[in-house]
């Protein structure tokens, strides 16, 4: 999909999966996010997950490269600034992220679409400070049907992000379902 597809579907007001108590449970056991925790949610959508993330107290940056996704954003939970911003920013160009700037990163949904995984990886690894986590939740390409493979992640793709990093797990958040890798620096 490209950039006016995702602006059509966002301002639409069409998003995807859910976050539900089942998804934050396993993230809060995975990751352990202490008050305060500085963290970056990338390719944010409607917000509903970054929202989610803000509520367990982390100081929540959510980024989107859609507008119409970032202005829904601040309308939608403008009740939970200052815990959360927002901020228009495609990833994989932006230059302006402090480095070591963020105890976790999360991409939910938003992997597949990226097009160098392992930049991407590179890029998460220098913004993260010390200890820091990187959290991405995707539908893995080989539970898809063929017609929506697009929006998984190969086992290569999955080598190539998990590659490096100091210690990582994963869990799914239901059999058969998304797959949330937890990779620590």
């Amino acid at each position: 999909m490209g950039r006016q597809d995702w602006e059509e579907r966002f301002a639409a007001g069409r998003g995807f999966r859910g976050v539900d108590a089942h998804e934050m449970r396993l993230f809060k056991r995975a990751v352990r996010p202490r008050a305060g925790a500085r963290l970056l949610d990338v390719g944010c959508g409607l917000g509903a997950y970054a929202a989610a993330l803000a509520g367990l107290g982390c100081r929540t940056l959510a980024v989107d490269w859609a507008e119409a996704a970032v202005a829904a954003v601040r309308d939608r939970y403008a009740d939970l600034e200052p815990l959360l911003s927002v901020r228009r920013l495609n990833f994989e160009e932006a230059t302006d992220l402090p480095p070591g700037g963020f105890d976790i990163v999360t991409m939910r949904l938003v992997l597949a679409f990226m097009t160098d995984k392992a930049a991407v990886a590179e890029r998460v690894r220098g913004l993260l400070a010390p200890r820091g986590v990187w959290v991405v939740t995707t539908p893995l390409t080989e539970r898809l049907p063929e017609e929506r493979r697009s929006i998984g992640v190969t086992a290569e793709d999955v080598a190539v992000v998990t590659d490096g990093w100091g210690r990582g797990q994963w869990y799914d958040l239901e059999a058969g379902g998304l797959r949330c890798f937890v990779l620590r620096s």
